[in-house]
């Protein structure tokens, strides 16, 4: 599968990502509240962000024909 993701693009999801999975971090920990089901949702989102901006491929932006990256 081709790029299909931007450098500015993939840095801002991992920033994002980052962000949401240290979220996902407090709330496992208890020291912010959200319900259990949701801080496991939050993981998983920022594990994909994180993964999706370190490829800089998007499953969902080629389902959809988007292609956001320049010719490298």
């Amino acid at each position: 599968m081709k790029r299909n993701v931007g450098r500015i693009d993939a840095i801002a999801r991992i920033v994002g990502g980052v962000a949401i999975a240290a979220l996902a971090l407090l709330a496992a920990t208890g020291s912010v509240s959200v319900p259990v089901v949701s801080a496991v949702g939050l993981g998983v989102a920022g594990v994909v962000l994180i993964v999706e901006g370190a490829t800089r491929r998007c499953l969902l932006y080629r389902v959809l024909g988007i292609d956001r990256c320049p010719i490298d």
